[in-house]
């Protein structure tokens, strides 16, 4: 958001700083000039393959979803104050959190007590029980979006994904909705997901706050995605008298989850220190279904409601004890013969703080193998960079999280995310526009991508796809991949060589290699 500090937005909300980085969105604190308060205010991202149509409608439900979130009322859901378009982008005005989320308060203390984690699991279900009641779902409940304040409030914050019954899903686009880890494997096959997928995600929830980490972890989102569509979570082992009650709330299939009293009067039997077992009762009915289909095609999330849930009854609050408030809501050498990446130097450590120079990524010798009539310094186009001529170029582009932010300085979960939602696009197949003037494509084309593919052995992850044109021939490859905290996007277009799709393929894999390997050896 340019001009901070001085950028008023309505009219009313001047914008002091960013906060950080939200699910699908970016924080900034400001004030209410009108009602001298401070606020967090919410940018909503819409995917930027969207076409100008496509775009108006997300825009338009992305409002509609969160004006229907403002309506809520419960201590342990945010409130929202305003909903306004700012940049052509959705935008939230929510109240302002002093504390901390969950997922730092467990990072700093390490796992609760099981007593503890259940108290707080009562408070997240009486605010999820509260908007499933008015037939909003969350789809996004994990520990970052449970926040513990300073005053002694659990709340459920970043409505910004939510959606209400019968309305349209904002993942027809293939935006994967959630977080890798805590999306509910029905959401994950592609079902109509409801409240109940809501409740598997407050059981991951929960199991991270008193083991560590989330029931399902890995070295990459699609091996998160993948245990958690084929593999029973990992056993707890400090859970306790909490164990059965996770093992429940974790079970594959929504009809084999408590409903929200149960699940409730277990909670509160393991805070009170009572033994939590559920008790065995028959499954609710099901519907025949084929076997579970694993693979890319598979991880598209999509949402619907498919039930209503009973509202929890209210009772007092369980004693919680809260951290401490701490800080406001935030919120170059030639090349091998066989180029291979250099992967991120551990899992849990963001290498890339601070922009580097894309241009720098690719040698001379490099440059001229794939457009031999380029300059070799490559044009800076904002954060990346591209050698073009007349009919050939290569582009390389750091992936923004939000169109007003850098590509660099992503925490590791929202570059997995972002990758992911990229993978999803791409795999579902839909259109893509674009238009290149350095090569001398001067008007703006809509194409399909085809022939979707993960690639092995560029950055920590990759896939890669093609646009076709009218005729069934192949005239761009991209590839995108992500090393540590970048997501990286390799455009490759040769005109001599359309058709040969082996060899298309082939000059934006070298691309992809040669820039990874690059920046692996950026310290």
């Amino acid at each position: 958001m340019p001009g901070v500090g001085e950028q008023t937005i309505a009219g009313r909300y001047r914008v002091v700083r960013a906060l950080g980085q939200g699910g699908m969105g970016t924080v900034w604190l400001a004030h209410d000039e009108l009602l001298h308060r401070d606020v967090a205010i919410k940018e909503l991202l819409l995917p930027a393959s969207l076409g100008v149509a496509e775009r108006e409608e997300a825009l338009q439900r992305s409002m509609r979803e969160a004006m229907a979130a403002a309506q809520l009322r419960h201590p342990g859901i945010i409130k929202i104050h305003d909903v306004l378009v700012h940049n052509g982008l959705p935008t939230i005005v929510m109240e302002l959190l002093q504390g901390r989320d969950l997922k730092d308060a467990v990072a700093a203390e390490g796992p609760w007590a099981p007593e503890r984690v259940a108290a707080l699991g009562l408070r997240v279900l009486d605010a999820l029980s509260a908007a499933h009641a008015h037939g909003i779902q969350h789809r996004d409940v994990k520990p970052a979006n449970v926040f513990l304040t300073g005053d002694g409030r659990v709340v459920l914050t970043d409505f910004g994904i939510a959606r209400l019954e019968d309305q349209a899903t904002i993942t027809e686009s293939g935006l994967l909705i959630g977080s890798p880890g805590y999306i509910a494997p029905e959401r994950l096959r592609g079902e109509r997901g409801g409240p109940a997928s809501d409740l598997w995600s407050l059981g991951a929830t929960l199991y991270a706050a008193v083991e560590g980490q989330a029931p399902y972890s890995g070295t990459s989102p699609m091996t998160v995605l993948r245990d958690a569509l084929t593999r029973p979570p990992r056993p707890p082992e400090r859970a306790g008298r909490l164990g059965p009650v996770l093992t429940h709330l974790l079970a594959r299939e929504p009809h084999q989850r408590p409903d929200p009293r149960l699940a409730a009067d277990l909670l509160r039997q393991v805070a009170e220190g009572r033994d939590g077992t559920p008790a065995m009762a028959a499954p609710r009915p099901r519907s025949v279904r084929g076997p579970v289909l694993v693979g890319a095609g598979a991880l598209v999330a999509v949402a619907a409601v498919a039930a209503t849930v009973a509202l929890l009854p209210r009772s007092a609050p369980t004693a919680l004890t809260i951290p401490e408030p701490t800080t406001p809501l935030a919120a170059t050498s030639e090349p091998a013969e066989t180029p291979t990446a250099t992967p991120s130097a551990t899992a849990t450590t963001a290498r890339f703080t601070v922009p580097i120079n894309v241009c720098k990524l690719m040698t001379p010798t490099q440059v001229r193998l794939l457009v031999p009539k380029a300059a070799p310094k490559g044009k800076r186009d904002e954060e990346g960079c591209e050698w073009s001529a007349r009919g050939n170029g290569v582009g390389v582009t750091p992936l923004k999280a939000s169109s007003l932010d850098s590509a660099w300085g992503l925490g590791l979960d929202e570059s997995s995310e972002q990758f992911i939602n990229r993978l999803n696009m791409a795999e579902t197949g839909s259109k893509i526009t674009w238009n290149w003037p350095g090569i001398g494509l001067e008007k703006t084309i809509t194409q399909e991508r085809k022939a979707y593919q993960e690639v092995n052995g560029i950055g920590d992850e990759a896939y890669s796809y093609e646009l076709v044109n009218p005729k069934g021939q192949v005239e761009r490859h991209d590839v995108v991949f992500r090393l540590s905290n970048v997501v990286m996007e390799i455009k490759y277009v040769d005109i001599g060589k359309v058709g040969d799709n082996e060899a298309l393929r082939k000059g934006a894999r070298d691309a992809a290699r040669w820039v990874a390997a690059a920046l692996g050896r950026q310290e």
